[in-house]
This record gives C-alpha cells, sequence and structure tokens, in this order.
C-alpha cells in the first residue's frame, strides 16, 4: 500500500474545511532546520540533498520530500507499507515540526493521541480495516 501524506502549518485549524479561501500555511521554516527536527526523532533519515530524504523500517518506507523552495512551505511523505510503528513516526515527526498531517487519501488531517500505556502515537481517526483503501 501506498500513500501521500502532507506536512504543514496550520495550528487552529480542526479541518481542511475550515480554511479561509486564499489562505496558504505559513513555511515550516528553512529547509537545513526541517531536517534537523526530522533527524532529531529520527536518527537514521538519510537526506542526500535538502530536497529529499527517506527512511526505511520494519515493512515500511518514506520519503520526505521538501522540495525546492527556502523556506520549506510543508513536507511530502510518500509512505509505501503500513502499521503502527509507521503510523507512530507519522505522528512523531508532525508533533517535532509543530504540523498538521493531511492524508490525501481521506482529504483531511490525521488527528493522533498518545497511547499512554505505550506513549507511542496512535491515529485517533482512523477507518477499519476495509473501509477506504489509499491509492497506490
Amino acid at each position: 500500500m501506498s500513500w501521500i501524506i502532507y506536512l504543514m502549518g496550520a495550528a487552529g485549524f480542526d479541518s481542511v474545511r475550515d480554511f479561509p479561501e486564499g489562505w496558504s500555511p505559513p513555511p515550516l521554516g528553512p529547509r537545513e532546520a526541517v531536517i534537523r527536527k526530522l533527524r532529531e526523532v529520527l536518527p537514521t533519515l538519510f537526506f542526500p540533498t535538502l530536497a529529499e530524504g527517506s527512511f526505511h523500517g520494519d515493512g515500511f518506507s518514506i520519503t520526505f520530500e521538501l522540495g525546492p523552495w527556502e523556506p520549506a512551505p510543508r513536507v511530502k511523505l510518500l509512505v509505501h507499507g503500513t502499521g503502527d510503528e509507521v503510523l507512530d513516526l507519522i505522528g512523531k515527526v508532525a508533533e517535532a515540526l509543530e504540523a498538521r498531517a493531511l492524508d490525501t487519501g481521506l482529504g483531511d488531517f490525521m488527528r493522533f493521541h498518545k497511547d499512554a500505556d505505550t506513549g507511542r502515537h496512535v491515529w485517533r481517526d482512523a477507518p477499519q480495516p476495509g473501509q477506504w483503501m489509499a491509492p497506490a
């Protein structure tokens, strides 16, 4: 399974439907600072250029695209694979960047909470298996 998520600065909005017409998210910061924050969460994150990096986990991979813009307006995540670990990492990187995670398959923000027992980020509004299928 593959899916696309955008990390963006959208504090104060509960849904993308709340964006005023013509609104643009504030930049996340200089690309070097964004990469530094990402590496605090994922120390083995590989960024050969300022535009794109990658992370490989057990049964999944994530490509991080910052693009050519300075400062970085958003981070595009190309996620291949599924599981609790990948969801936890998406929650952690969103938190580190003080960003919201927009799931393009659902068309709205992912809402996370931390599990009290494990400390992991859990996707609070995750659809049940079989409810939806993200684009491949």
